[in-house]
């Protein structure tokens, strides 16, 4: 169940890479917005549905094709803007990040033409909605077709190379205001900062491992250092949220404790891609904290004491106790070691990499326990609130998903979007959590199952809290 697949398995290789015209598709993209309300319109019809054959409304590809000709059919697409329809999906697969296909599960990145399936199931399941249900619901698609857009060409910032990685990243950031300017009120925010956009785009799983090292490579050396950081920020968040679902499915599904041994030794056993990914972001995290600390800057400080235990809650006694252990299970020898001439285990570029990085994380998380112990405070899950703790998905892309669906409801919260689920907030952002799950289609008893389980954050934060206490004063 996890982003990325386990170190076990071979690695597959990336096949040749596939030229995307940057500019070309910012136009595009440009072009869609400017004529939204066309397109809205041609959406809708496609939602007008309800008499055809219920085995189309079920057609991934059908439905795919369906939703991709009401935009490429659209007059004033010349046949150069034509040209251009799947060539970011191509383009994304071709290094190495095309999506495992694992049966009865659906593993995309949010796709427009996923959730017309949804909202079908939805509709067939209650009542089918009027004119301007479906043109609400039409917006969203919209905007979900964009966010899946912007995700992949900000997979692609860097293809001339670092120099103008950033420059292009801002573009993007335009891109996304420009959108959300022309959403009617009444439509979800789904993605509010570029920066989020990149472990959204590398969210699914795939059977590749080593493009995710390219990508953490990249973003350690192409963007400026508030970039940088705050898209670290965004991979240790969504990488811990991811585990600790995982953690939670265990625990509710299969009667498992936390400290089950056998859980224990599960996890740290098929997540070693997952940790050594978590320390790649970590530890320039808590160099820019040991440096908030020494500036006495409280806010960024916070903000970075937050991601980082975050993204150290999925296992704290390994992330922050017992360090020494923490090499060993971050290890994917595929990618990490070969063999020479000799026939001699030597690490490669990638190894030592990570070797040099876990060695930063391990005397830094030392250096800054006690701080951490007292800002994690902030962080405790407060009664009747809501605690990214408690956040339950499977995928990063799930999230944004649930949220699109429930915006086909009359009672969607609209004003909370994919990086306020990783903040605490009240009992305003709990409902809006828990309504994902509350549609009329979907049977009360897993409405129960996967409502807000207040108990499980409280535990998590609990260990995180424990973990930096112990290793503060074993430091001191």
């Amino acid at each position: 169940m996890s982003d990325k697949p386990g170190a076990s398995r071979p690695a597959a290789q990336p096949t040749a890479k596939v030229d995307v015209p940057f500019g070309a598709h910012v136009e595009l993209l440009r072009f869609f917005m400017g004529r939204r309300a066309e397109l809205v319109e041609r959406v809708q019809g496609l939602l007008n549905a309800q008499r055809q054959p219920p085995q189309h409304l079920q057609d991934r590809r059908l439905l795919a094709r369906r939703f991709g000709d009401a935009f490429f059919t659209l007059p004033g697409v010349a046949p150069d803007r034509a040209r251009l329809r799947g060539q970011l999906e191509e383009a994304h697969w071709a290094i190495g990040f095309e999506p495992r296909e694992t049966p009865g599960v659906h593993n995309d990145l949010v796709n427009p033409a996923e959730m017309m399936r949804r909202a079908f199931h939805l509709w067939a399941q209650t009542r089918w909605p009027g004119r301007n249900g479906r043109v609400r619901y039409a917006h969203t698609l919209f905007d979900v077709f964009a966010i899946r857009q912007l995700a992949l060409l900000a997979m692609r910032v860097w293809d001339d190379g670092a120099s103008g990685a950033g420059e292009r990243l801002a573009e993007i950031q335009s891109l996304l205001d420009e959108l959300r300017r022309g959403a009617p009120a009444d439509q979800p925010v789904l993605v509010r900062d570029a920066r989020w956009l990149i472990p959204l785009a590398t969210s699914p799983a795939t059977e590749a491992l080593e493009p995710y090292f390219r990508v953490a490579e990249r973003i350690a050396t192409a963007f400026s250092a508030d970039d940088r950081l705050a898209i670290q920020q965004a991979v240790a968040r969504t990488a811990g949220g991811h585990l600790r679902s995982y953690l939670h499915y265990q625990v509710t599904q299969r009667g498992k404790s936390l400290d089950d041994g056998e859980l224990i030794a599960l996890v740290r056993r098929s997540n070693a891609l997952d940790f050594s990914l978590l320390i790649d972001a970590l530890a320039p995290l808590l160099e820019a904290y040991e440096h908030a600390v020494r500036q006495d800057d409280r806010e960024r400080r916070l903000a970075l004491a937050d991601s980082v235990c975050q993204g150290v809650s999925v296992d704290p006694e390994l992330f922050v106790e017992r360090t020494d252990l923490l090499g060993r299970h971050s290890m994917v020898e595929e990618l990490f070691e070969a063999t020479d001439g000799d026939r001699r285990v030597v690490a490669t570029p990638l190894g030592r990499r990570h070797a040099r990085l876990l060695e930063e994380y391990e005397a830094r998380i030392e250096r800054v326990a006690a701080q951490l112990h007292e800002d994690c405070r902030h962080f405790r899950p407060a009664p009747g609130g809501y605690s990214p703790y408690g956040l339950l998905y499977g995928f990063t892309s799930n999230i944004l998903e649930h949220i699109a669906l429930k915006s086909s409801q009359p009672d969607a919260i609209a004003r909370f979007g994919l990086e306020d689920a990783f903040t605490a907030g009240g009992a305003d952002k709990l409902a809006w959590v828990d309504g994902w799950r509350k549609l009329p289609h979907v049977a009360p008893d897993v409405q129960k199952l996967y409502a807000y389980p207040h108990a499980f954050a409280e535990t998590m934060f609990a260990r995180v809290e424990d973990a930096l206490g112990k290793r503060a004063r074993a430091a001191a």
